[in-house]
């Protein structure tokens, strides 16, 4: 009760209301630093929004950077049974009948052993053998007790490339039709273990869609596709035919900057968009005579006058500046400029390399990566140990009438040679069956020996071979190459160095390098020079990650300054929450201390009073 007052009961005095001011009085310190967290607290939101939409910018920037990606080019096709697509900046055109359509191979069990359901057992043995088209086993299937309905769902649930249904051709008739997963002439099979039918009939024969190419019956050639799309025929150009019969069919591919200038015009009004953003934190109100939450901040001003600069210094196709500081982009300028030289418009936006090779050296270095880390420079290059593909070797003599195995990781592939095929026959199918594994490996003969080799460098290319189930000899291990780039030891990967060192410009570098022993030997290892260039978009990118950066950026920096801030007035104003409560208590308990001092002043004053006037009474 010792907080309990009455507010001028005796003295008159309105003791509450003067606490009040004087209490006023001692929080001005503490209203101080209210403002000042407010502040703090302003500034820091205006850091977090202005990071937030330099970040977007940034992902943005990086995305077009990425020139690899363009869609540079568009494709027309003189039929509608035939679409295509091109990828990059592909050019060219090709014109062709469509001799072939690919279809999957299809069995159906002959009709006069159709079974009345699909409880009906038509494989007793419980097991199916699933068989390629040169009649070489595949795998094996379960199919429990081996009803109909049980080879149905076992041939489904496996691996090999195949489903099936159960057809009901007519009322208590079942037939099983069984499809390759895959079109193609490599799509043929055969299943053994179907003991209650009489035979599994061809429905449909796996071939290849083929492309006949030219008229003249001297000149003319033919392509073909497992499937019905040719991703190859002409480099950055795919396109799919559904139609067989199609005659004089042309596809072409032309540059076209349309979609790359909408993504170029859309990275513009971002980075406008940042601009105005980054002059409003920082603006003065002359009328209000107040400035916006980051008035002052030099490094809003520096970073503005980085990213103009980054645009004035790339020489972007498109691109202007404005004399108030605004970007402007004329997508006809930039469609003009792309038709005429793809590579090198691409290049003012992406990132380029260029390579000095040191004297006698007639090694190649080419930039195949880089990073938001990689800044402009020149970096030396070195190598202490060349790329290899792998190989192995065979007597050319023995592939006759063997099976040949090549495998690589989970990935293989098998050929069975015939007794009377030519060695050169031979590898011409084995390459078939490779590529068609995916595997990137190629047969070739050279003299009397058939040689199989990896079609890239390094330990990931590794393979194994064997012939007839004897290991062919392996004459080159795989090998990726050892070097540096910027005196910092690199990652090989195949023919791929890769920089990785946070203290390196070259940090996020990647080459692709075409060296030589004689190379190594001729500069000791040190092939020449590499020079970083990066174009508008890949500059934007690296300078706003920069910035924003949670460990080291400017800005990221910043904002948590003032997020400190903001934490470390509240711990302040809730010192003088406790300092103020203290003083009132202490102000108010000396104001109840005078009214009761005055109460009792003024009962002892009435009692004298009381006791003088008595006295005087009785005196008269």
């Amino acid at each position: 009760m010792s907080n309990v007052s009455i507010s001028g009961a005796i003295s008159g005095i309105d003791t509450a209301s003067l606490v009040n001011q004087l209490m006023t009085v001692e929080a001005q310190s503490q209203t101080t630093i209210k403002t000042r967290q407010t502040a703090a607290q302003k500034a820091a939101d205006a850091y977090t929004s202005l990071i937030t939409s330099l970040k977007s910018l940034a992902t943005q920037s990086a995305a077009l950077a990425k020139t690899s990606t363009w869609q540079g080019s568009s494709t027309t096709s003189s039929s509608p049974t035939v679409t295509a697509t091109s990828t990059g900046n592909a050019t060219g055109a090709i014109t062709f009948d469509v001799t072939e359509i690919a279809t999957a191979h299809t069995l159906i069990s002959a009709a006069d052993s159709s079974v009345a359901s699909t409880s009906s057992v038509v494989a007793s043995g419980g097991t199916l053998t699933v068989n390629d088209e040169n009649g070489t086993a595949k795998g094996t299937i379960d199919v429990g007790s081996g009803t109909l309905a049980e080879v149905v769902a076992g041939i489904n649930g496996s691996s090999l490339g195949l489903r099936a249904a159960a057809v009901q051709t007519a009322p208590g008739q079942y037939r099983l039709q069984v499809t390759s997963t895959t079109s193609g002439a490599a799509s043929a099979f055969t299943l053994d273990g179907l003991d209650s039918f009489t035979g599994m009939d061809v429905l449909t024969t796996g071939v290849d869609a083929q492309l006949t190419i030219g008229k003249d019956p001297l000149t003319k050639y033919t392509v073909s596709s497992s499937s019905n799309t040719f991703a190859s025929l002409l480099p950055g150009v795919s396109f799919t035919v559904s139609k067989k019969g199609e005659t004089d069919v042309t596809v072409e591919a032309k540059v076209d900057g349309t979609a790359v200038a909408a993504k170029i015009s859309s990275m513009v009004d971002a980075t406008n968009s940042a601009l105005a953003a980054l002059s409003a934190a920082t603006a003065y109100d002359f009328g209000k005579k107040t400035g916006a939450a980051l008035y002052g901040d030099s490094n809003i001003r520096g970073l503005q006058q980085q990213i103009l600069s980054s645009v004035s210094g790339a020489r972007a196709a498109g691109i202007q500046l404005t004399r108030d500081g605004k970007l402007t982009f004329d997508a006809d300028a930039f469609r003009t400029a792309f038709a005429a030289d793809p590579t090198g418009t691409a290049a003012g936006y992406g990132a380029t390399s260029s390579f000095t090779p040191n004297t006698g050296v007639l090694s190649k270095a080419a930039m195949v990566l880089s990073s938001t880390s990689t800044r402009a420079g020149t970096y030396a290059v070195s190598v202490s140990v060349t790329p290899a593909n792998e190989q192995w070797s065979a007597a050319s003599a023995s592939l006759a009438g063997q099976t040949v195995v090549l495998t690589r990781g989970s990935l293989s592939a098998t050929y069975n040679v015939g007794a009377l095929e030519t060695p050169a026959e031979a590898a011409a199918h084995i390459n078939t069956a490779a590529a068609a594994a995916g595997l990137g490996i190629t047969a070739s003969i050279d003299g009397a020996e058939v040689i199989f080799a990896a079609d890239s460098a390094g330990t990931g290319a590794a393979f194994t071979a064997s012939v007839g189930g004897v290991a062919a000899s392996r004459d080159i291990a795989g090998r990726n190459i050892v070097g540096t780039i910027d005196g910092k030891v690199a990652s090989g990967s195949g023919n791929i160095l890769s920089l990785n060192s946070a203290t390196s410009r070259a940090n996020g570098l990647s080459l692709a390098i075409d060296v030589t022993d004689d190379d190594i030997a001729a500069s000791a290892g040190a092939i020449g020079d590499v020079t970083y260039t990066p174009g508008l978009a890949q500059s934007l990118s690296t300078l706003l990650n920069d910035v924003t950066d949670k460990s080291t950026g400017a800005l990221a920096r910043a904002q948590q300054s003032r997020v400190d801030d903001v934490k470390d007035f509240q711990e302040q104003i809730d010192a003088w929450d406790i300092r103020l409560a203290t003083r009132r208590a202490t102000l108010t308990r000396q104001f109840t201390a005078m009214e009761t001092a005055l109460a009792s002043l003024k009962s002892s004053s009435s009692a004298i009073t009381n006791l003088l006037a008595a006295t005087s009474n009785s005196d008269s």
